[in-house]
């Protein structure tokens, strides 16, 4: 009786083992994981559409493949036009009808992978269609490899060294070479002492005083005034009124006695110049000296300044005739700096 058991049981497992074996062998291939659905589409008042074949089973990216489709009830009035493929990666290259009852639509795949055909409202293939990359063998990254190192020697630094103060020396002569001259080469001007002292004894040489137009040389004497606060202490003074030449120095920092002073002499020889009647000489000379004053108590001298030799003469000549010729109103003033 065991025996017999044994036997059935034994009988029955071999039978199972060829059921599954049998269903192995006659089940089909399980899909990639990965597989995605390209779905065709037409109308509900369409023809219907049956898939006949569909190929090449393996493209490139961005390649093409034929899928022929058989109209059950075939009709003259079937607008190709409305098969579509809604995939976005397929794109629909062309449609052909090549026979009545058969139309032929090409689609362009933009996706890497395997697919499967599927009607929108209808079953899916079971072929499993493959899009491959364009990429070869040959066209595949090469491998890491070890570092090695780049043997840059002492002598290869040192040239480069060499090349590029060479082309540093080269680039500064182009330069200088350019330009002419240097922009700092410009000498200073010569202090503006030195042409006052010049036109103050050329309007005392003149004799207007002396001929009795008083009027003329306060003028005169007011203007060459001017010119050398003007080249003394960088202003507009020839153009502006006594109150604007001290707002000027107090901007300066200069001191404010030095625009007091200057403020005065200015006022006292525009009264004189205006007010009615002739200026006698004696005031005239009386406000040369004072201006001489100012100028002696404010002259910078000539130091690292080229100034050329004839001017630098004319002006001790003229500073010591002035001098000289002039009667003293207070004590004599003797330059400040140096330029």
């Amino acid at each position: 009786m065991r025996r017999e058991i044994g036997t059935i049981v034994f009988g029955m497992t071999l039978w199972l083992c060829a059921v599954q074996a049998g269903a192995q062998v006659g089940a089909p291939a399980a899909a990639p994981p990965d597989t995605v659905d390209l779905t065709l589409a037409m109308p509900e008042d369409a023809p219907r559409l049956v898939l006949r074949s569909a190929g090449p089973d393996s493209v490139l990216f961005g390649g093409e493949i034929s899928v022929v489709c058989a109209l059950v009830n075939p009709s003259q009035t079937t607008v190709l036009d409305s098969l579509s493929c809604p995939t976005a990666w397929a794109e629909v290259t062309a449609r052909d009808r090549s026979a009545e009852d058969e139309v032929i639509l090409r689609l362009r795949l933009m996706r890497a992978g395997p697919f499967r055909i599927v009607w929108a409202d209808g079953p899916r293939t079971e072929e499993i269609f493959h899009v491959v990359g364009r990429l070869g063998q040959a066209d595949q990254p090469a491998p890491l490899r070890d570092p090695r190192r780049l043997g840059w020697y002492w002598w290869r630094l040192l040239l480069a060294v060499l090349i590029a103060a060479g082309l540093l020396l080269l680039y500064r002569r182009w330069r200088r070479e350019a330009e002419g001259v240097d922009l700092y080469s410009d000498p200073l001007p010569p202090p503006a002492w030195m042409q006052t002292v010049i036109d103050l004894c050329g309007l005392h040489d003149g004799g207007l005083a002396a001929r009795g137009e008083g009027r003329a040389f306060l003028h005169e004497l007011d203007v060459i005034f001017r010119r050398f606060l003007a080249g003394r202490y960088h202003l507009k003074a020839v153009e502006m009124t006594p109150e604007e030449i001290l707002t000027a120095l107090a901007e300066r920092s200069y001191p404010t006695r030095l625009g007091q002073g200057v403020v005065d002499i200015l006022g006292r020889c525009d009264q004189q110049r205006f007010s009615p009647g002739e200026v006698a000489t004696r005031p005239c000379h009386e406000f040369l000296r004072e201006v001489m004053d100012m100028v002696a108590e404010n002259r910078v001298m000539a130091v690292q300044t080229h100034v050329p030799a004839v001017l630098e003469v004319e002006a001790s000549r003229c500073w010591n005739r002035l001098d000289e010729q002039v009667p003293h109103t207070g004590p004599a003033g003797s330059g400040g700096g140096h330029v």
